[in-house]
Parts: C-alpha cells; structure tokens; sequence
C-alpha cells in the first residue's frame, strides 16, 4: 500500500514537472518584439506621416530651432495662435 502510493506522487510530480518543462522549452525562448512588418501599421516613413498630416486638416511643424521645453511652450503659446488666428488660403 504505502509503495501504491509512493508510485502515484512520483508520478504526479514527475508529469507535473514534465509539464513544466515543457511550457518553459516551449514559451522560454520565444521573445516579445514589435512587428515591423505589419500591414496595420499606416505610418512607415516621414512621407507617410506627412500625407496622414495633411489629410486631416492643416499642420503646423514646430520649428527646428526650439530646443528646450520652455522654448517650445512659450512657442505654442504665443506663436502658435497668431499663425493659427489667420490660416492661409
């Protein structure tokens, strides 16, 4: 009786651990990394992303001259709406 059952928890813990093994053989060596190659994604280049700005109504780049934070929030704020008050035609 007592060999029965030493049998039966070898074997539960073997198969436990065979499981185990098996999930981290399986799942252990896959790695998470973005798909670059994916049909979903719209934007692939500067291009793109500019047909996409367009589409959607006027876009105003910030200027390559602002640098730091403080720069481009004084930028957005007061220039930003004297260029936005009158949109060109």
């Amino acid at each position: 009786m007592f060999t029965n059952l030493a049998i039966s928890l070898l074997a539960i813990l073997a198969g436990s651990l065979g499981m185990l093994l098996l999930l981290i053989v399986w799942f252990g060596g896959r790695t998470i990394e973005p798909e670059l190659e994916s049909g979903l994604d719209p934007i692939r280049g500067e291009k793109d992303q500019a047909a996409i700005y367009d589409t959607h109504g006027p876009f105003i780049p910030m200027p390559d001259h602002l640098r730091t934070a403080d720069e481009m929030i004084a930028w957005m704020t007061q220039e930003l709406p004297k260029i936005t008050a009158d949109p060109p035609k």
